[in-house]
């Protein structure tokens, strides 16, 4: 049952925002590491009345997907139906069961099938709210495990760095499961640019893994070229060498060519960007579609946003560390 004006007061409301890999996507999957950031710019909400009956969730999609809510009875959900698995692991945390008479309304503004962790960012907020409303005060580890049970049944195999950085909701290093905060030493503005099609990470990831049983050397060859390159990225970034940083997910984007994960729709907009003056620009998360991210140098935001948009870019969000 969906909440209405005349509904009880709000027991708890928790809210996750998107997320970003800057570089390291598919190798992390493998176990090398990868940078990923928290995206503000669209988020995820999950508010918590109370009910009559046992716990129920009403999941909004994104306004542009057009689509129904989602209606879930969480005690007589499918094992693998991704929000009630997470909703289920969070009530088991806090010592509570699915009768619990509570309802969840939860919104997105993530578009799926993007690269920013929309399934992840739900996760995370419907996690947080139940165990606020459960009184629980869970550190932002416990939150990311708990909505990591969503993610295995909503994309099969993930790496967890989706649930990781957007409930630490900061820059980290991301490697087997381990999340590091990454120090910045200047001011850094990164793009992001929707490229208007959808990739589906499942495919895109299990297409990779086939590729790899067929070329393991090839590919495990790549997987360590990246995890290389993220390291010099998390070092250059330490420095503030923005320059470096560009030219590091440069060489990023070639290797996710070389896999066959690009586009020509993403190379289009990692040339507009690199066009405009970003120091540099790649795929961000599985590929097949999805988003673009551009390291902006100082004084190009504008040209490179403008470049983007004149590209057919369906959308251009900003994340940024201003100081």
């Amino acid at each position: 049952m969906a909440a209405h004006d005349t509904d009880p007061a709000p027991l708890a409301t928790a809210t996750a925002p998107g997320k970003l890999i800057l570089l390291g996507e598919h190798a992390v999957v493998y176990g090398h590491p990868a940078i990923a950031v928290a995206c503000h710019a669209v988020g995820a909400r999950a508010t918590v009345f109370p009910s009559g009956g046992p716990l129920s969730i009403t999941a909004h999609h994104p306004p542009a997907d057009q689509r129904p809510p989602l209606e879930i009875d969480v005690a007589s959900a499918p094992a693998d139906s991704p929000l009630a698995a997470a909703a289920r692991a969070a009530l088991e945390h806090a010592g509570r069961t699915p009768r619990t008479p509570w309802h969840v309304e939860v919104t997105s503004s993530i578009p799926t099938g993007r690269g920013m962790g929309s399934s992840a960012a739900v996760a995370v907020a419907l996690v947080r709210a139940i165990g606020e409303a459960a009184g629980e005060d869970w550190d932002d580890a416990t939150v990311a495990s708990l909505a990591y049970v969503a993610e295995k049944h909503a994309h099969g195999t993930p790496s967890g760095i989706d649930n990781t950085v957007i409930a630490f909701g900061r820059p980290i290093r991301f490697q087997q499961g381990r999340a590091t905060p990454i120090g910045f030493g200047a001011p850094w503005c990164v793009l992001a640019a929707d490229s208007g099609t959808a990739g589906l990470t499942r495919e895109v990831v299990a297409g990779v893994r086939a590729r790899r049983q067929a070329h393991p050397d090839v590919y495990d060859d790549w997987f360590r070229r990246i995890g290389k390159l993220v390291d010099e990225a998390v070092a250059a970034l330490a420095e503030g060498s923005l320059h470096r940083v560009g030219w590091l997910m440069n060489q990023n984007h070639l290797v996710l060519q070389a896999m066959g994960v690009s586009t020509p729709r993403l190379d289009a907009l990692v040339g507009a960007a690199r066009g405009a003056g970003a120091f540099g620009a790649k795929l961000s998360g599985a590929g097949g579609g999805g988003v673009v991210v551009a390291l902006a140098a100082p004084g190009t935001e504008a040209a490179v946003t403008s470049a983007l948009r004149q590209a057919d870019a369906a959308a251009v969000w900003r994340v940024a560390d201003d100081r």
